[in-house]
């Protein structure tokens, strides 16, 4: 139920690159010895944001609107509440799996890095 549209899709793919990006940058300033290898562990956030904001692109899925039980059509301005208590708890658990997949990989990719450097 908790569509986003085109618009909104390509808005949460900018937000992911410049999130991974930004790790990018981060990961280099680690190895150039401008960023202390200590702080690597700081490299999880970007890299969790980047991808919740590219699972929540490629599946056309708010999870923010989802946990609040709420819906948005394509660029409408619409957001009314998913009556449907079924419908309610599938949105709010596929949010959490959405959330819970990018903590996973960003946890798994940021200790890949440290490890590394």
């Amino acid at each position: 139920m908790c569509n986003i549209g085109q618009r909104e899709r390509r808005r949460r793919y900018t937000y992911a690159a410049a999130a991974l990006v930004a790790a990018g940058a981060f990961v280099l300033g680690v190895v150039v010895g401008i960023v202390p290898q200590e702080l690597v562990p700081a490299l999880f956030v970007p890299l969790a944001l980047a991808t919740e904001w590219y699972l929540q692109a490629s599946k056309s899925f708010c999870a923010f609107l989802a946990l609040l039980g709420r819906y948005s059509f394509e660029e409408s301005d619409d957001r009314g509440t998913v009556e449907d208590p079924a419908n309610r708890a599938a949105d709010q658990q596929y949010a959490v799996r959405i959330t819970a997949t990018a903590v996973v990989a960003a946890a798994l990719v940021t200790t890949v890095v440290f490890v590394a450097l």
